[in-house]
């Protein structure tokens, strides 16, 4: 896909319709997936060098997902950020990895030399996962 910031929400549209449509993967579950996708698009379209970004996605024979977000920019691997609280961005890395590792159960990171950032994931959750979907117990 072109490097633009239009352009995310179609990669948040093509994926939402594939993880739902063709995986099977719960609607509430899938929200928590398109907001990791469009972290990780967001940082190739700000700050790959190339003028297209590619998203791939398939599922794995264990039943897992597999997402990856490729810009051609090699780069040090960047890493989830402190923020000042009066700073309107750089927390995508921190949704990333709370999403990831703490809602879905999964694990995320980027390629060798940076180009691809990736995640993996179950397809859906087992009875011990929660969702940030979630009613609060009371």
């Amino acid at each position: 896909m072109e490097a633009d910031a239009c352009r995310i929400a179609h990669a948040r549209l093509i994926t939402g319709a594939w993880l739902k449509r063709l995986c099977g993967m719960v609607d509430e579950r899938a929200d928590l997936v398109l907001v990791v996708v469009s972290e990780l698009c967001t940082n190739a379209v700000l700050h790959g060098r190339a003028d297209a970004f590619q998203l791939r996605g398939w599922m794995r024979s264990d039943g897992r997902i597999r997402l990856e977000v490729q810009d051609w920019s090699p780069s040090v691997a960047p890493r989830p950020q402190n923020v000042d609280p009066m700073e309107e961005s750089g927390r995508g890395l921190f949704l990333v990895e709370a999403f990831v590792k703490e809602e879905l159960g999964g694990t995320w990171g980027f390629a060798g030399d940076g180009a691809i950032a990736w995640c993996e994931l179950p397809l859906n959750s087992s009875a011990g996962d929660h969702t940030l979907l979630q009613e609060p117990s009371r």
